[in-house]
């Protein structure tokens, strides 16, 4: 299998990312513009294994918990990630984030908060065109 946007996407971590508007359009070279919502516990586990690929680009992060912020930078230093994770916007509620998605470019979300959430954010992104992975 070769190294390749679309072959990432068809991959990632053995699920498929699902969007209303169909599947996302591979571009040689590009990476896919990937907001987080959920930073900490299982998120930072799938968000980071996403960088690991070389895939994805981090363009917002979303946590109802501002205080998780440093808890994933000081972690990411010690896991050896070169990214500040305080030049991302960062917001404390999807809604807005997902308000700011054309200006963003997000063309991904990762979902991974409490089950009570995933589904009014999957469904929410999925309605404005957006891929989904949920956790």
């Amino acid at each position: 299998m070769t190294s390749s946007r679309r072959n990432f996407i068809r991959g990632l971590a053995g699920t498929t990312l699902l969007g209303a508007g169909g599947c996302l359009t591979a571009r040689r070279g590009e990476k896919v513009k990937l907001a987080i919502v959920g930073i900490w516990g299982k998120g930072y586990a799938d968000w980071t294994f996403f960088m690991k690929h070389g895939k994805v680009e981090i363009v917002a992060l979303c946590d109802c918990d501002r205080n998780m912020l440093p808890i994933a930078q000081a972690e990411l230093r010690k896991d050896g990630f070169d990214l500040d994770i305080s030049k991302i916007p960062f917001y404390t509620d999807y809604r807005r984030m997902l308000d700011d998605a054309g200006t963003l470019g997000i063309e991904a979300v990762q979902v991974s908060t409490p089950d009570h959430m995933h589904a009014a954010i999957a469904i929410r992104a999925m309605k404005m065109g957006i891929h989904v992975y949920v956790q």
